[in-house]
């Protein structure tokens, strides 16, 4: 069944959907968590050893530690959420449920990214489940 669905899906025009842009969002959110870990590192150690081979360590300040792990974070779960969203796509199972669940996936990560550097542990773990129960729900469309 679940085969059959993905084969319509993509036998079909694709357009974008709201699924869609929240996951390229996604993506593009990326871009600041990839650099204000270095920006940190710089603002730090100088504009000389951004463009050494950086060999020596740099004593930064803890934002910048929560920032390496919020980075990280978002790369280990990004593949996941793209997998999901990608699958309710091709499924033609993406629909108004799946793209609320989308939107509060791309605002709870955004809003874990912020509360990771900010220093706050427990609006950072709500987020981070508010985000899953999220992926749950696509989930949930694509098997029903």
């Amino acid at each position: 069944m679940l085969c059959n669905k993905l084969c319509n899906g993509l036998c079909n025009e694709m357009p974008m959907t709201p699924d869609l842009i929240c996951l390229l969002l996604l993506a593009l959110w990326s871009i600041p968590l990839n650099h204000a870990p270095a920006l940190g590192r710089v603002s730090e150690a100088g504009l000389e050893w951004a463009a050494s081979n950086r060999d020596k360590p740099v004593t930064v300040p803890d934002w910048v530690g929560r920032a390496d792990r919020a980075q990280r974070n978002h790369h280990d779960n990004l593949a996941m959420i793209a997998a999901v969203i990608l699958i309710a796509h091709f499924a033609g199972q993406a629909d108004g449920v799946t793209a609320k669940a989308s939107i509060a996936i791309l605002v709870f990560r955004v809003l874990h990214g912020l509360f990771y550097y900010a220093g706050v542990p427990v609006l950072r773990s709500l987020s981070y489940v508010g985000s899953i129960i999220a992926l749950g729900v696509i989930v949930w469309r694509i098997v029903a």
